[in-house]
């Protein structure tokens, strides 16, 4: 299989200072999207357990790239200014963001909502996919 067709799926342990909520669980890089996964738990300081939501200019940036990779569409997240409200301080969501492909190499990988975040924008930074360690699925 050549590295055009191939999908491979990266899990992501624990980042190194990264923020806790939401998780980053997983990354997809197929040759027609790359799909990045995460679970998201209430925060106990809302009393109905709040909201979540993504911009839709949410992009990545893949090191030694100029390009932006833009957001395609999601699943289990709205797009803003849309917003998914919570019931109660237990509630919890899978969601996934769907981005145009990046290049199938080894590359740091970040995913930035705003350029200039606030503590609630959903930015990660420098996410190392090997393609030693990614695992190969069917696309």
């Amino acid at each position: 299989m050549t590295t055009e067709n191939k999908s491979l799926l990266f899990e992501i342990p624990k980042l190194e200072g990264s923020r806790s909520n939401p998780r980053l669980l997983r990354v997809i890089v197929t040759s027609t999207f790359t799909r990045i996964d995460f679970g998201y738990t209430t925060p106990w300081y809302y009393e109905s357990g709040g909201w979540i939501k993504i911009a839709a200019k949410t992009h990545l940036v893949v090191s030694g790239n100029e390009k932006k990779f833009l957001l395609k569409d999601t699943e289990g997240i709205p797009i803003a200014p849309k917003k998914m409200n919570f019931e109660s301080t237990e509630d919890w969501q899978f969601f996934s963001l769907f981005f145009e492909p990046i290049p199938l190499i080894d590359c740091e990988l970040s995913i930035i909502e705003k350029e200039n975040p606030t503590e609630k924008d959903f930015n990660y930074y420098s996410i190392q996919l090997l393609l030693s360690e990614g695992l190969t699925i069917l696309g």
